[in-house]
């Protein structure tokens, strides 16, 4: 998009003090998580602040929230949706404790990890320093994790994708993560043959790019 971390958080504090810029009606079930402070604040108005600042040659495609959800995550952004499509008492509309346990699903940044309710038993805003500690549901695939280094070995340290050394851990290892060519959730095999060793730069742009080098 050409937009960075700080056009999202500057887009954010608008919409925390009530300028909601072109787009003041809410998405009806998306948010977007602020890393500063954790409170949920509607994407569509966030979203329209940062395209009009950034470029007025960008503009809102049919204005469907997803298309963003995915930039936004990679840029450290986590975003929330729930179930249903209706007002909330969540981002410009105010806020209410208890629209946290209705049926949601969590994008956590910076790989868009799924997590059903992870927010379901926390408040939006809390004077707490210490961390709630909540039951959540999440599915996960187990993967083999006897090849995973089977294949980190096989690379050497190299990335597959752009050629460069990866950085050293302090075990003095070079660091790289395997991906699967055909992601687990697309029906790919948990096999050698769909593994691949990865910088984590270009692991991400698999992920969150624009374009896939593996399918």
């Amino acid at each position: 998009m050409g937009i960075s971390s700080q056009d999202v958080q500057n887009a954010l504090s608008l919409v925390k003090i009530g300028r909601f810029g072109k787009y003041s009606t809410p998405s009806l079930n998306t948010y977007i998580r602020c890393p500063l402070d954790k409170t949920l604040w509607d994407l569509k108005p966030t979203v329209g602040l940062v395209l009009g600042e950034v470029s007025d040659s960008i503009k809102p495609r049919e204005w469907v929230t997803q298309t963003f959800e995915r930039d936004l995550i990679s840029l450290g952004f986590t975003v929330v949706k729930f179930v249903g499509r209706r007002n909330r008492a969540l981002g410009i509309l105010g806020y209410e404790e208890t629209v946290l346990s209705t049926e949601h699903t969590v994008f956590w940044a910076p790989d868009g990890e799924e997590q059903r309710n992870a927010l379901a038993a926390q408040t939006a805003c809390s004077d707490s320093s210490i961390p709630a500690s909540r039951r959540t549901s999440m599915n996960r695939f187990v993967r083999n994790s006897a090849l995973i280094q089977k294949v980190r070995q096989a690379a050497g340290g190299v990335c597959a994708a752009c050629g460069r050394n990866s950085f050293r851990t302090p075990s003095g290892e070079r660091f790289l993560e395997v991906h699967h060519k055909k992601w687990l959730r697309e029906g790919g095999e948990d096999v050698e043959a769909n593994m691949v060793a990865l910088c984590p730069n270009c692991h991400r742009q698999e992920h969150h790019g624009t374009e896939r080098l593996y399918r």
